[in-house]
């Protein structure tokens, strides 16, 4: 005699799967924005990087090199170019790419800093000093300090905890 059994065959009804669907899209509607900060944080610190990058190339390639050499960055972006200045030789350049939706201001406009060969920087004219970072999408900045003696430091203007080595 055959007997047919009844059982309950593994998986999820299509209910189911519409509820599970729901509650995942309202919990990314919800965390949307927060991903949007991360992201334009993100930016901000790979362009600050990227920056800083093409100015520790520039002195340490004016040591090795022993001649002066020049970082240039492009006024409003996150472009920059390392060149030696005599003979006049572009050493690398790059492109910002990263750095949509973010505002790049230096000090009194100045775009280029000058490494001499004992990498030290070229206090004889005015110079680029500092670059400030930031985003119209989220309350941050970072900047970039040139020190006269060749130092370069990447600090957050808003930490004012003293000791902290985050601080400009």
């Amino acid at each position: 005699m055959l007997r047919w059994s009844r059982t309950r065959a593994a998986g999820f009804t299509l209910i189911e799967a519409l509820v599970t669907i729901s509650i995942l899209a309202i919990i990314t509607a919800i965390a949307a924005p927060s991903f949007e900060g991360a992201f334009a944080n993100f930016r901000i610190r790979t362009s600050a990087e990227a920056i800083m990058s093409g100015l520790q190339l520039a002195r340490i390639e004016a040591l090795r090199r022993n001649q002066p050499v020049s970082f240039t960055l492009t006024t409003g972006t996150a472009d920059w170019t390392v060149a030696t200045l005599s003979p006049a030789s572009q050493i690398q350049a790059s492109k910002g790419n990263g750095a949509g939706n973010l505002s790049i201001e230096t000090n009194s406009s100045q775009s280029a800093v000058t490494f001499l060969s004992s990498g030290m920087v070229d206090t004889s004219g005015s110079r680029l000093q500092q670059i400030d970072i930031s985003s119209d999408l989220i309350d941050r900045q970072l900047r970039i300090a040139v020190h006269n003696g060749g130092q370069l430091q990447l600090c957050d203007p808003a930490i004012t905890i003293s000791g902290d080595p985050r601080t400009c």
